[in-house]
């Protein structure tokens, strides 16, 4: 009996619980993870921004002069690219650091044969929150 009341109470523990959040990971095998402020300076200076997440949120908004490659649809044409040279720098960004899909990118184009990718973690809407540049469908 006691056990049963010690299973018991630790499922209803269990149960209360909140779950926590899966966050994206802060080191991937051949990935430089960088913040916002590190995202910018490469921003500035001309360096290609990837937005993986749905073509619909891309046009609500999005990092200025990023392209939309979606994880689960065109993402995929990094892998025979002829436009884009294996050792030329990219920053690959999603919503924000409680999803995967930036992190499953990350990886998947240094799989590719990528060499200088950069994750940015914080995601889009950590970049809208510092107020730095944006674009919206109703500017396109």
């Amino acid at each position: 009996m006691k056990s049963f009341l010690l299973s018991a109470g630790f499922l209803a523990l269990f149960y209360h619980i909140p779950a926590l959040p899966d966050l994206a990971p802060l080191h991937i095998k051949g990935v430089t993870t960088i913040n916002l402020h590190q995202a910018k300076r490469l921003h500035d200076i001309g360096v290609p921004f990837i937005d993986i997440r749905p073509r619909q949120q891309w046009q609500w908004g999005h990092i200025s002069q990023s392209y939309n490659l979606e994880l689960q649809e065109s993402f995929k044409q990094l892998i025979n690219s002829n436009e884009t040279k294996k050792n030329t720098p990219l920053v690959i960004y999603g919503s924000s650091l409680y999803r995967m899909h930036g992190a499953i990118a990350s990886y998947l184009a240094t799989l590719w044969g990528y060499q200088r990718i950069f994750f940015l973690r914080e995601g889009y809407y950590a970049w809208l929150a510092k107020d730095f540049p944006v674009s919206l469908q109703s500017d396109q």
